[in-house]
This record gives structure tokens, C-alpha cells and sequence, in this order.
């Protein structure tokens, strides 16, 4: 007689282990659309910031910025757009992250940046512009 130590259990199907929030599962369908929302309040106060780093985050490929140069960009509007939906936003770390975001376009704004899209001079200058309206920083 066996224990059931060499026992093989076969899982017709998707198994998960530990924390699947908000996940979505499509299985053994030939056409899938899903859809998921996830909105989260903003701070009050800090409404124009997330506007304002929302808008550039959106626009950010349109620049032509060398890879680096927008990857950093998108991890600091991120990490803006985190803080500011806290319930008690830190000032310290929203400054750091507009003043991160402001030089990269402040230096294609400046037209130091080679290789960067048509009019992408124009859409930074307006966008640091936009973000230099928020505040000091």
C-alpha cells in the first residue's frame, strides 16, 4: 500500500497562490475585452498638481526624449501623483519630484536635447511652464 508521498495532483486549471487583488483572469475564451478602473481622491489642496503632472505624463512620448530621460520623468510624475493622493501629502517629496520632472524638460525646452521630436521644444517649454505655475520647487 502506498502513503500518498509519490501522489500527483493534476490542476485542470489556473492555481494561485497568495494575493491576487484586482486581478483579472481570462481563460479558455477565444475573445476577451476587460476593463478594470482604479481611481483614487486626490488630496485637497493639491488638484492642480495632479492635473498638471497627469497632463505631462500623458504627453512625455510625444517628446522624443532619449529612453533614460523619460523613464526618469514617468517614475517621478509617478511618484507625484502617489504622494498626492495620500491623506497627508509630504510637500518635500512633491517638490523634489516637480523639480526632477522640470529639469529633464528644461533641458529639451532649452534645445539640448539631439534627436528630439518636431515640436517637441514648444510642447516642453509649455510644460515646464505649466509646471513652474505650481509653486515654488
Amino acid at each position: 500500500m502506498s502513503d500518498g508521498a509519490d501522489a500527483v495532483t493534476n490542476h485542470h486549471g489556473p492555481v494561485f497562490h497568495g494575493d491576487v487583488k484586482d486581478a483579472q483572469l481570462a481563460w479558455n475564451n477565444t475573445t476577451v475585452i476587460q476593463n478594470q478602473a482604479h481611481t483614487e481622491q486626490v488630496a485637497p489642496g493639491f488638484e492642480d498638481v495632479a492635473r498638471v503632472v497627469a497632463d505631462v505624463l500623458g504627453r512625455l512620448s510625444d517628446l522624443g526624449l532619449p529612453a533614460a530621460d523619460e523613464r526618469d520623468a514617468a517614475e517621478n510624475a509617478h511618484a507625484v501623483l502617489a504622494e498626492v493622493v495620500r491623506p497627508e501629502p509630504d510637500p518635500g517629496v512633491i517638490r523634489r519630484g516637480l523639480t526632477a520632472i522640470k529639469g529633464t524638460l528644461a533641458q529639451l525646452a532649452a534645445g539640448l536635447v539631439a534627436g528630439a521630436a518636431d515640436g517637441s521644444t514648444e510642447l516642453a517649454r509649455e510644460l515646464v511652464k505649466s509646471l513652474g505655475q505650481l509653486g515654488p520647487g
